[in-house]
């Protein structure tokens, strides 16, 4: 018996140090078919958001729809709350880094959170995290500038190989998403702005 224990015990040491050099806990997240994502922790936010805002979502040829969604995000954490046009609330998403919880009576139990983070950090997270981690996995971030209107937006473009996977395009006032991969778009928009 002491000789099988004695067999076990590196076994059971390789196993804790293979588990602990994953980065993230929570699903990969897939920026294309091969590409998998680990979500960054909260403390890669830049800045600050606390608002209610407005989204108009596309999704396929004709599918479209707009509500309203708090949110709030800085270091510590991330908080969307989707409310309908009565103010009631159809889905909310909490994540701190260390727990992550969805729960919507408007989407489909297999959407995985991990993409919301996941599109949201693409907007909103610090550049000099996001370079890396989407780098490691061999997808390209490139930061550039172009007019919008009376302001100058940010652009951020993720591609693979030359192949454009999504553009993020951000002014003060609104942030637009386009996943040109997976078929879908949004507009976020502060309300009353």
């Amino acid at each position: 018996m002491k000789k099988i224990l004695l067999y076990l015990i590196p076994f059971f040491l390789l196993i804790s140090c293979a588990s602990s050099r994953f980065e993230s806990e929570f699903s990969p997240v897939y920026v294309t078919n091969t590409s998998k994502y680990a979500i960054l922790p909260t403390t890669s936010m830049s800045g600050t958001v606390d608002s209610l805002q407005k989204m108009t979502a596309n999704f396929g040829k004709d599918n479209s729809f707009d509500f309203d969604v708090y949110v709030i995000s800085d270091s510590s954490q991330l908080s969307m709350t989707i409310l309908n046009e009565f103010g009631t609330t159809m889905a909310s998403l909490f994540y701190d880094g260390l727990s992550l919880d969805f729960d919507s009576v408007i989407f489909p139990k297999e959407l995985k959170a991990e993409y919301i983070v996941a599109d949201f950090q693409f907007c909103l997270y610090n550049v000099d995290d996001l370079k890396p981690a989407l780098e490691k996995i061999g997808v390209n971030l490139e930061i550039t500038s172009e007019p919008a209107g009376d302001e100058i937006a940010e652009v951020r473009t993720l591609s693979k190989k030359g192949k454009v996977i999504s553009k993020i395009t951000k002014t003060a006032l609104s942030i637009k998403y386009e996943n040109f991969l997976r078929g879908y778009s949004y507009i976020l928009s502060e309300v009353g702005q």
